[in-house]
């Protein structure tokens, strides 16, 4: 083979990366989309739970005399309010309405995890992660998530701060795990914030790929007499457990360190179900091996803590043959299964085109339908709030 030709189309290649990642960064800066869009005029707020127009007139005026400064936008002659995500946030703090980490002081982790690559497990893991810190009716809890990337490909990291999913990135999951840094090293460091505030991103790098490879003997060498699936556990989730609500983790479709990793930190696992015939196939066929793969994990020294499996479908659309697969998963997850679904929406797919998720991605310079969108984001809406109830039961029981 000419390792030439190799090269040379490599460096097209990295010049190609860089000049698309350069253009898309221009366009967020020029179109001020480099923080969230999402604002809320004061009468939609006193719509949300556990608020009323008067405690939010009321909240409001007694901030705004100690000092604090909301968000606000000209109409016409006048300004009106412009109330951002954290502005809310801090308004039922101001009530004193308890937050999530009051009831569970530790945070949850969970693994959307499948070993058929495109059946959107990444795209299920970044949706949810947003749209459970932005949903209008979790707004109260104050959820701070974390999305850990082990996955070389680097794609969650894509999609929630992109300027660290290309070139050289030294401060990666992956080197967190082996240098075992300390929690304020991981805070300062290694974890950047998304776009969406409160949900932050642990990234991945493609030369992650060749520390995957060598696991052991790279675990033998810098983290002597640790059992190599607890890792990830112990190194990272451990010392971040008090400062976030949920962790997810999102790995590659392979049977790698980093899965086995991912499955031991894991207390609830995710499976996305597509309904096209070979990927069902093939999810059926991770599922079956499931077992074996916490035996090894067990069987190594590492307890694992999964506190169950929750299918859901991913990528579903009205088809009669989607319909007998979503009818075939129930029967295999039986009440493990997840009523509500992601469905196959354009908003999904074209959101990445300007590196972001149905929740981020601004509906005045999206390039597609905004209506599409806004079918998109209310479908990832409904799932995430699913996804919250469903761990809230599995919690309190």
């Amino acid at each position: 083979m000419d390792s030439h030709q190799t090269e040379k189309v490599a460096l097209r290649a990295e010049k190609m990366l860089s000049a698309l990642t350069e253009q898309i960064q221009l366009q967020k800066e020029e179109l001020k989309e480099n923080e969230y869009f999402q604002v809320y005029a004061k009468a939609a707020v006193a719509k949300f739970p556990k608020l009323t127009r008067a405690n939010v007139d009321y909240a409001v005026s007694e901030m705004e005399s100690s000092g604090y400064v909301f968000e606000k936008r000209a109409a016409g002659s006048s300004t009106k309010y412009a109330m951002t995500v954290q502005n809310i946030v801090d308004i039922y703090h101001h009530r004193g309405v308890p937050k999530y980490r009051d009831r569970h002081p530790e945070a949850m982790t969970l693994f959307v995890g499948n070993l058929k690559g495109g059946v959107s497990k990444t795209v299920s893991t970044v949706s949810l992660a947003h749209a459970l810190r932005a949903h209008p009716h979790l707004l109260f809890e104050d959820l701070r998530v974390l999305v850990i990337d082990l996955d070389p490909q680097s794609s969650a990291t894509m999609f929630l701060n992109h300027t660290r999913a290309v070139g050289l990135v030294e401060t990666t999951s992956a080197q967190a795990m082996l240098q075992n840094v300390n929690r304020e090293e991981l805070l300062t460091e290694f974890i950047v914030p998304s776009v969406v505030p409160g949900v932050d991103v642990l990234p991945a790098s493609i030369d992650d790929a060749f520390i995957a490879s060598g696991w052991e003997s790279l675990c033998a060498e810098h983290l002597p007499g640790q059992n190599p699936h607890a890792v990830l556990r112990e190194n990272i989730i451990d010392k971040l457990k008090a400062d976030y609500d949920f962790i997810f983790v999102d790995s590659g479709p392979h049977l790698d360190a980093f899965l086995k990793n991912a499955i031991a930190a894991a207390d609830l696992l995710m499976t996305p179900i597509p309904p096209a015939q070979v990927d069902f196939h093939s999810t059926l066929k991770y599922l079956t091996r499931l077992p074996e793969l916490v035996s090894i994990i067990e069987a190594s020294g590492c307890p694992c803590r999964l506190q169950g499996n929750i299918g859901f479908m991913s990528k579903l659309s009205n088809k009669p043959d989607h319909k007998v697969c979503h009818s075939l998963a129930k029967e295999i997850f039986g009440g493990d299964m997840l009523d509500a679904a992601l469905p196959r929406l354009d908003g999904f797919e074209r959101c990445g085109e300007s590196f972001d998720t149905v929740i981020s991605a601004n509906p005045a310079t999206y390039v597609g339908s905004s209506e599409a969108l806004k079918n998109a984001r209310t479908a990832a809406e409904d799932f995430a709030k699913a996804v919250f109830d469903r761990i809230e039961f599995i919690r309190m029981n």
